[in-house]
């Protein structure tokens, strides 16, 4: 639909129909989230297990290789994302760079697992290389992607809504996600090898998923308001970049984000020692047995298991459980979006979260391995109100910025919000990597003695609840609220027709 003409429907139109985009679109960008999801967060969830517990890879070099890559992707998604703004083509500003995007992502995610075995410089420098570019080829794909979902919509609930969609597609390949340590070790995975076999052919997998579900969103959606911003004068790279970062919603909503991602990203390597060395044990434990032959049969059966396999069965348990959990927070978000301000479900959401990292210092114990499923499951209940509001809240700010400087930026702002978002992932993950080293983990299998697990399960605690208040602080003072948008928008409707009647007086 072209702009001037949906700003200038009726306001009973406007009533009965509020939504820019058709179910089949808002499905079709949507599905991206399983491209997404898989791409951000297959590797993280695996680095530590597959490429220091399995290969030996210094902690070290694995924080240094992700967080090296993350300044550096910061900078990549800036550059994509101006570039995908000021792309002009028949096929629009997004969707050429979302389908080429997709096959170069998925081959250098492939290419990560097959990381040379053998520690040495090789290795090492093998290892930094590949990540890095890795990171740097997601913008080709993701900032565009994210900039197609901003421009979908227009009103303040229906912007929520969109992003509630993708939540639910990348909730439900979570399931993949929390299940790949496992999937790793299974037999017609890793063959006659180990997990490190297996990771190589889930890596393959994995990038054919990537394929399929990256492209969707540029088939089948159709961006909107073509005509104007074709029309629009490009913005150069530096002014634009300037402009975006003396935003003070913007500032406020990257800073309240930046802690969320302190505490998620914190938490992720230590999980996985928490699990593996104090949570689980070489032993007896009663074990879901299941299998693809007999889908509707299952039992509880008592099996010795390795403490590295009654992980992996845990974190298969928390991906079955933590899915369906998030499901129904995001309905929840999706139904009570119009009778709440975002900023209010922002705050909820994180405290929900401290309630999971607290709980997580009474729920981790070897007494009751099963009870390590819930403070994940907690955490990731109360982050599930947070991530769909993230989008919805930049596509507002999309509108402030438009009102104040006359033109749409969805690619900047998207690549600004994640650089700073990628920033404090680099920074926990160099932090998280020294941590590990300082406490004695190194090599393949490391010993590591109660005390330091003691001190890794309160940094565990401590570190992402100070995050998160941090965030409900900064939130609280963020000044775009529901009316102040719906506000913005009408300005923009009464200049938009000022702009088309003046068009049509000179014509």
């Amino acid at each position: 639909m072209d702009n001037t003409e949906n700003q200038n429907s009726s306001t009973s139109a406007a009533k009965t129909s509020k939504s820019m985009s058709s179910g089949g679109e808002k499905l079709a960008w949507a599905s991206g989230g399983f491209a997404e999801n898989l791409a951000m967060n297959v590797f993280p969830s695996l680095s530590f297990n597959i490429f220091q517990i399995g290969m030996g890879v210094s902690p070290v070099v694995i924080s240094i290789a992700t967080s090296a890559s993350k300044f550096i992707e910061g900078f990549s998604d800036t550059f994509f994302g101006n570039l995908s703004d000021n792309t002009r083509s028949k096929w629009g500003r997004r969707r050429p760079w979302i389908f080429f995007g997709a096959f170069i992502l998925a081959l250098t995610f492939i290419a990560i697992w097959f990381t040379p075995r053998t520690p040495g410089i090789m290795q090492t420098v093998y290892f930094i290389t590949i990540v890095s570019l890795f990171y740097i080829v997601m913008a080709i794909w993701q900032m565009p992607y994210g900039a197609l979902g901003l421009e979908l919509e227009e009103d303040y609930t229906e912007r929520t809504k969109l992003q509630t969609y993708k939540s639910i597609f990348s909730y439900v390949i979570g399931i993949l996600i929390g299940s790949a340590y496992l999937i790793c070790q299974l037999d017609f995975m890793k063959g006659s090898g180990n997990e490190v076999d297996g990771a190589r052919k889930l890596g393959i997998i994995v990038g054919i998923l990537i394929i399929i579900f990256g492209v969707i969103p540029a088939i089948f959606c159709k961006e909107k308001n073509m005509e104007r911003t074709q029309a629009q004068k490009k913005d150069p790279f530096w002014p634009s970049l300037v402009v975006t970062f003396k935003s003070k919603p913007f500032l406020l909503l990257m800073g309240s984000l930046f802690f969320v991602y302190v505490a998620l990203f914190f938490m992720l390597p230590l999980l996985g020692y928490i699990s593996m060395y104090h949570v689980c044990s070489d032993g007896m434990h009663s074990i879901f047995n299941w299998t693809w032959r007999h889908p509707f049969t299952f039992t509880f059966e008592e099996s010795f298991v390795t403490h590295k396999e009654l992980a992996g069965h845990i974190g298969v348990y928390t991906a079955i459980l933590q899915p369906a959990t998030q499901i129904l927070m995001v309905i929840i978000v999706n139904r009570i979006a119009k009778f709440f301000d975002k900023r209010t479900l922002l705050i909820l959401g994180s405290t929900v979260a401290i309630l999971g990292y607290v709980s997580s210092w009474f729920l981790f114990t070897p007494s009751a391995p099963f009870l390590a499923v819930f403070p994940p499951v907690i955490i990731n209940m109360g982050l599930a109100m947070c991530w769909p509001l993230i989008g919805s809240f930049t596509a507002d700010i999309c509108d402030y910025d438009e009102y104040e400087h006359g033109s749409r930026r969805e690619g900047m702002f998207t690549a600004v919000s994640g650089f700073l978002i990628k920033l404090a992932i680099a920074l926990v993950s160099i932090i998280a990597g020294y941590v590990l080293v300082l406490v004695g983990i190194d090599g393949a299998n490391p010993i590591i003695s109660v005390s330091d697990l003691n001190l890794i399960r309160e940094m565990y605690v401590w570190i992402p609840t100070v995050s998160m208040l941090l965030t409900i602080v900064l939130i609280w003072k963020y000044p775009l609220s529901k009316e102040k948008v719906q506000e913005i928008q009408e300005k923009l409707r009464e200049r938009a027709a000022a702009k088309a009647a003046s068009v049509e007086s000179n014509n």
